[in-house]
């Protein structure tokens, strides 16, 4: 499709439908944004724990000894020192913590998600419908953020 017949078909569309696409794509935005946020601190931290938890594994394997062995006590040094030196772990570990933080994310903000795919993409009155929801709903988290409703010491008792 030609830029020329976007700009037609956008033209011809009514005021309040761009304004209900609008609204969803600012809050499926939003959410996106928070999303990829968390997923990439989720990433980091899924990754160092799986880290950690292998280097304490190898270390304590290193450290006690069965027997007086030379040779079992080199193949553990030997496995403790490719465990500290690799790098593969890590990188199959931070997708799948990206992942984990992701969805959660999504599954914690599931109602401005599912008023904002409603504004983008329900006919008629019900985008309408899912676009004030997605305002007040919006102006409702935005109230208790600033003010603190709801946590200890708020201003508003």
């Amino acid at each position: 499709m030609k830029l020329s017949g976007m700009l037609t078909s956008i033209k011809s569309m009514s005021k309040s439908r761009l304004l209900t696409g609008a609204v969803g794509l600012a809050g499926l935005g939003i959410i996106a944004y928070d999303a990829h946020n968390v997923g990439k601190i989720q990433a980091d931290t899924y990754a160092s724990e799986r880290d950690a938890k292998n280097t304490a594994y190898y270390l304590n394997n290193d450290m006690y000894l069965t027997s007086m062995s030379r040779s079992q006590e080199k193949v553990r040094n030997l496995a403790y020192q490719m465990e500290m030196d690799q790098g593969w772990k890590r990188f199959i570990n931070t997708p799948i913590g990206y992942v984990k933080g992701f969805c959660t994310m999504l599954v914690s903000h599931v109602v401005p998600l599912g008023l904002s795919l409603g504004a983008l993409f329900a006919p008629g009155k019900a985008s309408k419908i899912c676009a004030g929801g997605l305002g007040i709903y919006s102006a409702y988290e935005f109230i208790k953020s600033f003010f603190g409703l709801g946590t200890p010491g708020s201003i508003i008792k």
